[in-house]
């Protein structure tokens, strides 16, 4: 037998600097560099490696997947403005505004690449989810129990999100919302904050229903009386986040507005040493100690949804439908440019299942969304599963079921008392805040019966939507209404009495539903919505919910595990944070965990950037060490012998 070729560590780390790759374990073949290859791999191996790898760079760029494309380059002949910085931020919205704030108040030169321009700048949201914010303990609520939360965040992510941003969040986002509201006016935090589901009509401060245990803590910030001059109810998250912008400013922060980055600038070692943008006045380039990608998601890039988001490529697939025009895939969000820059400087994208805001394929169950969680009816009248778990995005196995589907759901005169049980979830009734509470009961009040329907203010969008809901005085009409006809009407009349007889007996023998939402359907007026399931359309929600590999402080990892120097991802850039799906353990935590990880980002980077950079260079020597000590072991020998 030939014995092994040797690998140095010197070799070693000469790879992975110049190409950022390298064999952490005996057969690893990287797939992830800034354009080169390194000592331990061929152009050709590291090249057919990627070409079954959609999450990261080819290794020589030329076997890149295709939402990814050939890295860009920059003439320096193009660039018309220098600047050198201290950190760079790439994107200012909701992390990016928090990081540039929080980095330039503790003595850090800050510049702020983002693609809006000035006047017309707006964040992605308005509702913010944070734990125990004395602005919301201010309204007279009881403060949540913090390690309830990080528990509840892991079960929900079945434990794959990273510990420690769990944490962070479950420990630090009532500061980052106090430190945030801190520079508004009060009058200003008077008119545009709803606090949600609370204080009225709970019984708990944390619920757990099936399992799921929901907390509160919400501020919504809507434009309630139209103050701004774009209609009511619209988001006004916006002016309250411009004060930091503003504080930013005052601590010698620069913003280039309308500017979007081009590529990542790195040095012989692989490095990232800055960036180009390009703006108005032609291409930039920023000199930056670091750099802090803060860039948002890639819902509105529809080649990498298909590409990245399997659920979603695969479920329009299994249902039929076309997937060669990915502008049908789109969301609400970002074009992926903060993932691309990452990749293209050696970065990957963690693995799936890849989660998603409120994906869905036109099957969802028809909501009281007004009201909150009631019991749901199929086609034939029964109920098919556990109503009570309807946590955000968690109904996934209704694309199972056949397409046509009629479906209601039903209350009764007692909905105000019955609310009361009821948890935190988006699919449950966020509409306990005064200033919500009121219009709805306005509007259950001045119910109509008959097949017209009335309209019903739902808590759910943006503006002073409303939702067409039906009303009768018996099941027997209401069923009517609803669409129901013989065998499947009398099949739902008989299958809501035997669900009384089971919340008379106080337990759910079918599917399991929580004890304190067994409220019987008998007391007039009977309130339904109902709809027909459908496929015809598979979305990508309002954004994707996956970045970046990093470690515990935001570093960049490469595909070998080790770290790209000066280079940080936070917000939708970072990987971690969610798993399968968005979840609503509290309603908001999306913006929630992008300002409280934009802050501690920010924060971690103007003190222990000089650390973090020695502490890389020392794991890539451990790596090295790994790896030299894997090539020259004999096959199937265990390491360190």
């Amino acid at each position: 037998m030939e014995a092994s070729k040797g690998v140095s560590r010197r070799s070693f780390l000469k790879g992975a600097a110049l190409a950022g790759v390298g064999a952490a374990a005996a057969g690893m073949i990287a797939g992830c560099t800034p354009g080169k290859t390194s000592d331990t791999a061929t152009a050709e191996t590291a090249q057919a490696a990627a070409s079954t790898n959609n999450s990261a760079a080819g290794a020589d760029g030329t076997a890149n997947p295709s939402w990814l494309g050939e890295k860009p380059t920059v003439d320096e002949a193009d660039v018309t403005n220098t600047i050198d910085t201290e950190l760079l931020v790439i994107g200012g919205g909701n992390s990016g505004v928090c990081a540039a704030r929080r980095a330039a108040e503790l003595g850090m030169k800050v510049v702020v690449m983002e693609k809006q321009p000035e006047d017309t700048w707006a964040p992605i949201g308005c509702d913010s989810g944070t734990v125990n914010s004395q602005a919301y303990l201010d309204t007279g609520a009881e403060a949540v129990d913090e390690m309830q939360v990080l528990n509840e965040w892991q079960l929900r992510t079945y434990c794959r999100s990273m510990p420690s941003i769990a944490k962070m969040y479950a420990t630090r986002s009532g500061e980052v919302t106090d430190w945030i509201r801190s520079l508004a006016p009060q009058e200003e935090l008077d008119e545009y904050s709803v606090y949600y589901s609370f204080p009225n009509g709970r019984r708990a401060v944390a619920i757990n229903h099936s399992g799921y245990t929901s907390f509160p803590g919400t501020i919504s910030y809507r434009d309630f009386n139209n103050t701004l001059g774009k209609g009511e109810n619209q988001p006004a998250w916006g002016p309250i986040l411009q004060y930091s912008i503003d504080e930013s400013k005052k601590d010698g922060a620069e913003w280039l507005y309308s500017t979007t980055a081009v590529v990542l600038i790195q040095n012989d070692e692989g490095d990232v040493t800055g960036a180009y943008g390009k703006g108005p006045d032609g291409y930039v380039r920023v000199n930056a100690d670091a750099v802090l990608l803060a860039c948002g998601d890639f819902s509105g890039n529809g080649e990498m949804v298909l590409a990245l988001n399997d659920e979603v490529r695969e479920l329009a697939e299994a249902s039929g439908l076309d997937t060669t025009d990915p502008s049908g895939f789109m969301g609400m969000g970002q074009d992926g440019m903060g993932h691309k820059l990452a990749c293209w400087a050696g970065g990957v994208i963690e693995p799936g299942p890849r989660a998603a805001m409120n994906f869905g394929n036109g099957m969802g169950v028809p909501g009281l969304t007004a009201i909150g969680n009631y019991p749901v009816f199929g086609p034939d009248g029964k109920r098919f599963f556990n109503d009570a778990q309807l946590q955000f995005g968690g109904l996934g196995f209704m694309a199972r079921r056949a397409r046509g589907e009629l479906m209601c759901t039903i209350a009764d005169g007692k909905w105000e008392e019955n609310i009361q049980n009821q948890g935190y979830e988006h699919n449950m009734s966020s509409t306990t805040c005064a200033r919500e509470w009121d219009l709805v009961k306005e509007d259950l009040a001045n119910y109509k019966t008959g097949p017209d329907g009335f309209e019903v203010y739902g808590f759910t969008g943006y503006g002073m939507n409303k939702s067409k809901m039906y009303a009768a005085e018996t099941l027997e009409e209401l069923a009517d209404i609803l669409g129901y006809e013989g065998e499947a009407k009398q099949g739902l009349l008989d299958e809501i009495a035997h669900y009384n007889e089971m919340c008379a007996a106080g337990k759910d023998t079918d599917w399991g539903r929580d004890a304190d939402l067994m409220n019987p359907l008998d007391t007039p007026p009977f309130f339904g919505m109902a709809g027909n399931t459908d496929k015809g359309r598979i979305s990508s929600g309002m954004v994707q919910m996956s970045g970046v590999l990093v470690t515990d402080n935001f570093e960049v990892r490469r595909l070998d595990d080790s770290i790209i120097k000066g280079l940080y991802a936070c917000g939708n850039d970072c990987g971690g944070r969610y798993a399968v799906q968005y979840h609503t353990l509290m309603a908001g935590n999306s913006v929630g965990i992008a300002t409280t990880q934009g802050y501690v980002a920010g924060e971690h980077i103007a003190q222990h950037l000089e650390e973090d950079k020695a502490a890389a260079d020392v794991y890539a020597e451990k790596l090295a060490k790994m790896a030299e000590e894997a090539a020259n072991n004999p096959a199937g020998g265990p390491p360190g012998l």
